[in-house]
């Protein structure tokens, strides 16, 4: 049958118009009916629409048809999946294009469906094994290019497709187990790399679960080949050490120090294969058609050897978990699969191959994250509100339902990655914006699980790392912030009567002060409860100019010179200005020290006032006495005391002042040197729990990273040009205009080349300046407690380690280079245990990304 005859029969295993198109956006094209109205409208005569519309239109529809099919386990899918073969022999003849790249789509981006279609590849290769062969030619040019880009994520999903299509009999189990066994060939070679090691043996094993049980039946011994050199391995390869430093939570039954998760996976597989793997919870459309599948003729699939190794691979690994859903034992709840089981694993898989998938389209994100619960034995989980509602069953109470609650196995895995150590994968702002879609795609259920959530975290926050609880409330802050600022405040009264140091006082308050950030003082204040009104600033966010007073015997020096930058007159008018009242000090008996800080400070204070209205304004007023700016920040003591002089103008809005230091240091007013002092005195040292001081710290050494990262990719581009160059000359006569032109970029390469070396060297020099300033620091407080006290109890003892160890793990590639340096220099064998183990662990790191596996 052809799909012009049967095009509005449904191609999906659970509902949904098929004539809708599965990416989100709506095509105009879709609904001519509804588009011309009703009445009699409708009996009127309308243009024909052209042939090219019409093959777009069916074009759409069919790959919709594609998308949508299997969109839910069910016994119906058995007979579309049917349907769908016929309309693929049919049409595609017609549009093969637009067959073949859709089927390619789905089977690199749809990971939880490739049950689906590889049982429809099985079902056209009974019927059409030429047809297949020129989709399995699609699909083979697929993994060589999968392999030549060394892209080890769409590797993994094309292994596990192969495996279905083993599962279909389209491919030999022989055939996929000699593929694998090539893969595998590098685990033989001695010093490899274990990063690239261990991700190939991952990709396997997190594909091997979902066609395990046919290899085991049909090709047992190739199996237990391929089982028996990843045993070999991982004993020659041994237990890997985890990181302290890498650890969401100190202690608590949210503790989530774990052994290595390849192991863990490999104890999944050894756990499945003595069960002779029975997986209930994959889906296994071919049984349906095995009778069908016997008969049928098989393909070849490329023999390709493993990616090589290179320092820029981009290598895959096994998702860590965040144990969220728990008892006070640490034991799973039942709302979700055991962490321990292999069904975790498998959902916790699937998830975030999605997320990975759709990170750059966050609505697509959510539907695909919400209908994983569609992918699976249904049985498992439970039905969301909305769910019932449509079948008339009502809303049923949370307590009374029984299964596995997806909002709750997404949002813990949404979680895990936002908050994971080192570095979340994606930006922050990725995560508030899918699951802020996840509540409006289903407003019914999903909201509620996360309130959940968010209250669980929350009770259980102090034992957070210090960086977890900064991204978790820079993330519930924005989330607020897409809900009108709606929260059940109440319900952490207790909080209140905390000490102000305590996490969750200073998460609320860093929840707060954010959303004033994202909305204004007065929306805010009157959104929480009065109690909570402590926590919010007692003025909303402006200038505080010390001059202001007219009694301050300052204010009238600090008018002239305002009225004189708000007149525009000239930067040397300006330095006049403040020699004539550098000269009165002097005259009223301030020494030259004292006449230099006075005139620093009310040249600054000025410019800060005429500037204080905006962003643009300030920037103006800076970029229009940048030389006097300059003129006045000679010296490292006066680069100091103007970060000083910002942060006490700007003391009542944090963000203005992150902002200001930073365009500071664009123009080269001031140095990071000079931040880092800043952030280190005793002044910022004693609210050590406010955030914005460390967001400043760590944005000046992102910028100093990126600087470097900067003159590196310049480097690298003019290397690259002067060797294209080269080759080109070579095969050209040589002519005194081409040497001239190889000489002018040799020259510019040693330019290049000592920039990279001047930038790389200051960079040392931060990072030590940083790192110093923190042991000192904490050995001070851990040696100079007086009071009996274990110092380590102190909340500002905590949020300094926390922040320590933070900037430790987050720039651990940028410090690989003078390890060394930094043992000698800082971490010397004086320095208190507790704050070298840090130290330690973040060597490790560095260890565990270049381990060789003898």
């Amino acid at each position: 049958m052809s799909y012009h005859q049967r095009s509005r029969q449904d191609g999906g295993g659970g509902g949904g118009h098929p004539y809708r198109r599965s990416g989100g956006h709506n095509d105009r094209r879709y609904n001519r009916e509804d588009r011309r109205g009703g009445g009699y409208r409708r009996h009127q005569r309308q243009p024909s629409p052209s042939r090219e519309d019409d093959a777009e239109d069916i074009e759409v529809r069919l790959r919709g048809l594609i998308i949508k099919i299997g969109d839910k386990i069910s016994p119906e899918l058995q007979i579309n999946l049917n349907k769908m073969k016929n309309i693929l022999e049919n049409d595609y003849a017609k549009y093969p294009d637009t067959v073949k790249d859709t089927l390619k789509a789905c089977v690199t981006e749809l990971p939880a469906k490739a049950p689906v279609y590889g049982t429809l590849f099985g079902l056209l290769n009974v019927s059409s094994h030429e047809l297949v062969g020129k989709l399995m030619y699609e699909v083979n040019d697929l993994l060589k290019q999968a392999v030549a880009e060394a892209n080890w994520f769409k590797l993994k999903q094309l292994l596990r497709f192969y495996g279905e299509l083993v599962n279909a009999n389209v491919i030999l189990p022989t055939s996929y187990c000699n593929m694998v066994s090539t893969f595998l060939s590098a685990l033989d070679e001695s010093d490899r790399q274990r990063g690239h090691l261990d991700s190939i043996v991952y990709v396997i094993l997190s594909t091997l679960f979902w066609s395990g049980k046919e290899l085991s039946e049909r090709s047992a011994s190739d199996l237990d080949d391929i089982l028996h050199r990843i045993r070999t391995y991982m004993d020659r390869r041994g237990q890997v050490p985890t990181r302290d430093v890498l650890r969401r939570y100190r202690s608590g039954s949210h503790d989530d120090l774990q052994h290595d998760e390849l192991m863990v996976l490999w104890n999944h597989v050894q756990d499945i294969t003595n069960k002779s793997w029975d997986t209930p919870l994959l889906p296994k459309p071919y049984q349906w058609f095995d009778k069908e599948f016997t008969a049928a003729l098989q393909h070849d699939i490329p023999s390709v050897e493993t990616p090589k190794h290179t320092d820029s691979a981009k290598y895959v690994k096994a998702p860590r978990p965040l144990r969220i859903n728990v008892d006070d034992t640490g034991k799973s709840l039942p709302t979700g699969p055991d962490y321990d089981s292999f069904e975790y694993f498998i959902l916790q898989d699937i998830i975030s191959d999605t997320i990975h998938t759709f990170e750059s389209n966050r609505k697509e994100c959510s539907k695909y994250l919400l209908a994983i619960g569609n992918n699976f034995d249904t049985d498992k989980f439970r039905l969301n509100n909305q769910q019932d509602q449509d079948q008339g069953q009502g809303e049923s109470m949370d307590e009374d339902q029984v299964g596995w609650s997806l909002g709750d196995l997404l949002i813990e895995n949404v979680f895990s990655q936002m908050l994971d150590l080192p570095t979340a994968p994606y930006r922050q702002v990725f995560y508030t914006c899918v699951l802020a879609e996840l509540c409006r795609a289903d407003s019914a259920s999903f909201p509620k699980a996360l309130g959940r959530t968010v209250k669980v975290i929350f009770d259980s926050i102090e034992d957070m790392d210090a960086a977890c609880i900064y991204r978790f409330a820079c993330w519930f802050a924005h989330h607020l912030s897409n809900f009108g600022f709606q929260w059940d405040w109440t319900a952490w009264r207790d909080a209140l009567p905390l000490d102000p140091a305590h996490p969750k006082v200073c998460f609320i308050r860093e929840t707060l002060e954010k959303d004033i950030r994202l909305s204004y003082y007065e929306r805010i204040k009157s959104t929480v409860p009065e109690p909570f009104h402590a926590l919010i600033p007692s003025q909303p966010p402006g200038p505080d100019f010390e001059y202001e007073n007219g009694d301050h015997p300052l204010h009238d020096s600090a008018k002239e010179v305002i009225n004189g930058m708000k007149t525009k007159k000239s930067s040397d008018d300006i330095q006049a200005i403040l020699q004539r009242f550098k000269e009165e000090q002097a005259a009223q008996g301030a020494d030259e020290q004292e006449q230099t800080k006075l005139t620093h400070e009310l040249f600054v204070q000025a410019m800060l006032l005429v500037g204080s209205k905006s962003f643009s304004h300030v920037l103006n007023v800076v970029e229009r006495y940048l030389e006097v700016l300059r003129f006045v920040n000679t010296t490292p003591e006066a680069r100091v005391h103007t970060v000083t002089v910002v942060a006490s103008f700007w003391k009542q809005n944090s963000q203005f002042l992150g902002i200001l230091l930073d365009k500071l240091l664009n123009y080269r007013v001031i140095d990071p040197t000079s931040v880092i002092t800043w952030a280190f005195e005793q002044q910022q040292l004693e609210h050590a729990e406010r955030s914005f001081v460390w967001e400043i710290l760590q944005n000046t050494l992102n910028k100093v990273v990126t600087r470097v990262s900067q003159v590196k990719a310049k480097l690298e581009g003019c290397q690259q040009m002067h060797q294209e160059n080269e080759a080109k000359r070579a095969n050209e006569d040589l002519t005194e205009m081409a040497q001239a032109e190889a000489q002018q970029e040799q020259d510019t390469l040693r330019l290049m080349e000592n920039s990279l070396s001047t930038v790389t060297r200051e960079q040392k020099e931060v990072f030590i300046v940083a790192y110093q300033k923190f042991v000192q620091v904490l050995q001070e407080k851990l040696t100079s407690s007086s009071t009996g006290t274990d110092v380590e109890l102190t909340w500002t003892y905590r949020w300094i380690f926390g922040w320590y160890r933070e900037m430790m793990r987050l720039y651990y590639k940028e410090c690989s280079g003078f390890m060394t340096t930094m043992e000698t220099v800082i971490f010397t064998n004086d320095i208190d245990d507790r704050i070298t183990a840090v130290f330690a662990d973040v060597k490790g790191l560095h260890q565990d990304e270049t381990a060789l596996v003898v």
